[in-house]
C-alpha cells in the first residue's frame, strides 16, 4: 500500500498547481533489476486486446511508477499489465 502526494494540475490541468491531491493504492508487484525498478499489475478483466486494458489503467500505473521512484529514489525502467485472460503480459 502507499499515498502518493501529486500536483492537482496532473489531474486536471484546470486545477491549481500549487495544491496535493493524495493518490493511493495497493502494488501488486514490483522488484528492482539492475538498479531500476520494474512495477507490474495483475488485471483480470475480460477483455479481448491489450489496448484495453492500456487505455483503462495507464494512469493508474504511472502513478504506482511515480511513487516507487519517489519511495526508492531509483528509476522506473518498465511497467507491465499481466492480463489472464489474455494470457500475457503487457508493456506500457
Amino acid at each position: 500500500p502507499f499515498v502518493h502526494g501529486i500536483s492537482a494540475a496532473r489531474m486536471d490541468p484546470a486545477f491549481p498547481a500549487d495544491e496535493t491531491v493524495l493518490v493511493q493504492g495497493i502494488i501488486d508487484a514490483f522488484f528492482v533489476e539492475n538498479g531500476k525498478i520494474i512495477v507490474v499489475d495483475y488485471k483480470t478483466d475480460r477483455v479481448r486486446s491489450p489496448k484495453t486494458l492500456i487505455d483503462r489503467y495507464q494512469v493508474q500505473l504511472d502513478y504506482y511508477a511515480d511513487a516507487l521512484a519517489d519511495m526508492l529514489g531509483l528509476p522506473v525502467s518498465e511497467k507491465i499489465i499481466y492480463s489472464f485472460a489474455l494470457q500475457k503480459e503487457i508493456q506500457l
